[in-house]
């Protein structure tokens, strides 16, 4: 479904908690505002629309497409980055660094041009890269991937047959669990043509040939962590432990565990979840390792750096958040907006920002499709309301229904 922005400016929503039907928790607003990069400073611009609802558009595919703008709960600021990195005053190179600070928060990653495996009576090494003079920085260019030459345990193997066969294969032993799309990933220790490394890299925790080859697919998670500014899916380790799925091979969840080691989640987060079900939220944080931000980021400065063809540096302030105000049966109060998602464009040199602004309950219980009017809105700088549009209700369907069939019995 393509949406239309509801306003020049901006495109903004208001709705009520889509997960209890019954008597929704809450009224919320979202608020997506797009901005051109000028010199260093942030210009409003086209608005972009909101995008993907998963709570209205039966039709997306997958169900929950990552960058999705409609989710309520996140605590904290997910920051994506989407571009690549461009070789200095367009000359090729073989390598180069590219980084972001956000605010006090900071991600250098090394990048390289094409790499392969070489085999020799002395083991495996990366090759020397090649000159590039673009490379994306997207998942498929990280560290990971499948090593298909693991073995399905022959217990397991006739279900996990039929999961293929229904087309629910999501899983391998073989697999890499933070990144199944990416590059390098070797269990096995036999010569293998052909196999590319990452061209992304963490600088702070390389690929050396000493770690080319895991031998023990349970030993995976003391491989490089993929090193990446795009936002993640929702099957890829650790994002989906806050849903309580695990790996194939379950790792340690202490500080033994590099993500537990470098704060990215906390210690012995399954038994955690069992005694705090709020830190399920975990799991609708989309952004990548490290750029996840817990400070308010409005105010807060920009820089990039190697993400632009032709400008070394970019430097922009995060505007000021929106003032959005919500109004219940006429009585309207202003309500504090949280950054949800920041999206940075560096070669178009253009940024979006959502922001999500909730109710701390509702008067009454209003109930979408028993209610023929909910008397919601939102203002969202002062503008002209956007009003809440309630759903056909269960009696008008049935009327409407009736009528369509006396129609075509007629």
């Amino acid at each position: 479904m393509t949406r239309v922005p509801a306003r020049p400016q901006y495109d903004a929503v208001v709705g009520l908690d889509p997960r209890s039907p019954l008597g929704p928790a809450f009224a919320y607003a979202l608020v997506k505002l797009t901005y051109e990069i000028k010199g260093s400073a942030a210009v409003l611009s086209r608005p972009e629309p909101l995008l993907f609802d998963f709570w209205s558009d039966e039709t997306l595919e997958p169900r929950f497409p990552p960058g999705s703008d409609y989710w309520l709960d996140k605590q904290c600021s997910d920051v994506v980055i989407r571009g690549s990195a461009f070789a200095p005053a367009g000359r090729p190179t073989p390598s180069m660094f590219v980084s972001a600070q956000i605010g006090r928060t900071a991600k250098r990653i090394a990048v390289f041009g094409k790499r392969l495996v070489e085999w020799s009576c002395g083991g495996p090494r990366p090759s020397q890269p090649e000159p590039f003079v673009e490379i994306p920085l997207v998942y498929q260019n990280a560290y990971g991937g499948l090593d298909n030459r693991v073995p399905i345990p022959a217990q397991l193997e006739q279900d996990y047959m039929r999961t293929v066969a229904l087309g629910m294969q999501f899983d391998h032993p073989g697999l890499y669990p933070r990144n199944p799309v990416g590059k390098g990933y070797l269990v096995s220790p036999d010569p293998i043509d052909g196999v590319e490394l990452p061209n992304l890299e963490d600088p702070a925790d390389m690929l050396t040939a000493e770690r080319l080859i895991v031998r023990k697919p349970e030993l995976w998670y003391r491989q490089p962590l993929p090193w990446c500014f795009e936002g993640t899916v929702g099957l890829t380790f650790p994002r989906y432990l806050f849903m309580g799925i695990d790996a194939w091979f379950s790792p340690p969840d202490d500080s033994t565990l590099p993500e537990v080691q470098r704060g990215f989640i906390p210690a012995h987060l399954r038994r955690r979840l069992e005694q705090d079900h709020d830190l399920a939220a975990g799991y609708m944080q989309e952004a990548s390792l490290g750029m996840v931000v817990g400070t308010p980021l409005p105010g807060q400065p920009i820089t990039l750096n190697g993400m632009h063809p032709e400008e070394p540096i970019i430097t922009f302030t995060v505007p000021p958040a929106p003032s959005i105000e919500i109004e219940v049966e006429g009585e309207r109060a202003a309500l504090p907006p949280l950054l949800t998602n920041l999206v940075i464009f560096p070669a178009e040199k253009k940024f979006t920002t959502v922001y999500c602004a909730k109710t701390r309950g509702c008067r009454r219980v209003f109930i979408p499709g028993i209610h023929k009017n909910i008397p919601i809105a939102a203002r969202i700088n002062r503008d002209t309301p956007i009003r809440y549009q309630s759903p056909p209700t269960i009696h008008d369907r049935l009327l409407a229904a009736g009528a369509a069939s006396d129609g075509s019995s007629s």
